[in-house]
């Protein structure tokens, strides 16, 4: 019986088949944490373009800087604007309906987002900032700002656009851990 004498640097089949087969799943992981990714990415950002062309074809935008979505009891995209008098607009388009009325508020009309920010910061110091978002409630329009407070509940503020005086706040607490 002839004994075979391995080299130090050969490793057992059963180890390379193992790295092997570690390397495909943490491929295939990468492949579809990419898909998913892309996927959930394109359903955030559905109907921005057909939005985008209607505001550009029913109201004095013609620039459009950003578009988000408020979701409330109705939900709305908000297009963030300008003219062509170089005047910012905020435009709330509706999403459910076929009848589409838009809803328009000029800039100067309005407390900017970075004012109602400073004046929220001013009275929630330890607060977790998340959010803010222009939006519609109960035919008002508002800003959203969504936090977490210094008893870690999840807070969403609604002040008015147009002064920054409040309108409502709803505050979550956290059931389970």
């Amino acid at each position: 019986m002839r004994i075979r004498q391995s080299s130090p640097y050969t490793k057992p089949s059963w180890l390379r088949w193992s790295l092997l087969l570690v390397g495909i799943v943490v491929v295939a992981v990468g492949i579809y944490a990419a898909f998913l990714y892309h996927d959930i990415n394109k359903n955030r950002t559905a109907g921005f373009e057909t939005t985008k062309k209607q505001v550009l074809s029913a109201t004095s935008v013609t620039e459009i800087e950003k578009v988000v979505t408020f979701n409330g009891a109705d939900s709305y995209h908000v297009v963030f604007g300008q003219t062509d008098e170089n005047d910012g607009r905020l435009v709330f388009y509706p999403l459910e309906g076929k009848e589409k009325t838009l809803t328009t508020i000029n800039e100067q009309e309005m407390v900017s987002e970075e004012d109602m920010l400073r004046k929220w910061k001013s009275n929630c110091t330890d607060c977790e900032f998340i959010k803010i978002v222009p939006g519609i409630v109960d035919e008002e329009v508002l800003w959203e700002i969504t936090y977490r407070d210094a008893s870690d509940r999840y807070v969403l503020d609604y002040y008015a656009i147009e002064d920054g005086s409040q309108f409502e706040q709803y505050r979550l607490k956290q059931m389970f851990k």
